[in-house]
């Protein structure tokens, strides 16, 4: 039973991807009006250089709104640095596949020390920095708390996805938390304390 579950929550979660990559990619007709307070998150980072930059706003397939809530559902909750980040496209979806050192694990099967791959949606493709609420995804030398869950499916293999797309991802700068964009009051935190990990 809970084996169908996970495929057919994986299942709506992909077709979600893929329907939200067509968007990604027609940017003649989607370009981001927002403006974002990302003060010491740069867009333009080393050697990619965005031209112009694709928001998609849209419902996720799992939403959480506390903290609680996060940490019950994750199957790993874990402190990362990305070594490496890598965009590429699958079927008109830009995906970014990170290489994340464990630094200390508070939930899951993973060891610290240990690298594990995370693949998010969307990043640099062609001069464009494709986003989702948003939420960039990780660059190299970033460090986060993540909540995790692995992933199943064609885009890559023995990886993990953030839970609710990009909820489950706090980025640490300077030793205060940046919560990500476009989430319910009960996952703005600044914090570690406030993540409730032991």
């Amino acid at each position: 039973m809970k084996n169908k579950r996970q495929i057919i929550l994986t299942t709506l979660a992909l077709g979600f991807l893929v329907g939200g990559g067509y968007l990604f990619l027609d940017s003649n007709k989607i370009e981001t009006s927002r403006a974002y307070d990302q003060t010491s998150h740069n867009p333009a980072k080393s050697d990619k250089q965005t031209i112009k930059k694709v928001d998609v706003s849209g419902d996720v397939v799992e939403g959480f709104d506390s903290i609680k809530k996060l940490n019950e559902s994750a199957e790993v909750i874990a402190e990362v640095e990305i070594n490496e980040s890598e965009s590429f496209q699958y079927k008109n979806v830009v995906f970014t596949l990170s290489d994340a050192k464990v630094k200390q694990v508070y939930k899951g099967d993973v060891e610290p020390e240990n690298v594990i791959k995370i693949l998010e949606t969307g990043g640099y493709k062609d001069g464009t920095e494709y986003t989702f609420e948003g939420n960039e995804v990780f660059d190299t030398g970033e460090k986060a708390y993540v909540y995790l869950e692995k992933y199943e499916g064609p885009v890559a293999e023995d990886a993990y996805v953030i839970k609710g797309v990009y909820q489950g991802k706090f980025l640490e700068e300077e030793g205060k938390l940046q919560s990500p964009n476009g989430v319910a009051k009960g996952l703005q935190v600044k914090s570690e304390s406030q993540l409730g990990l032991d």
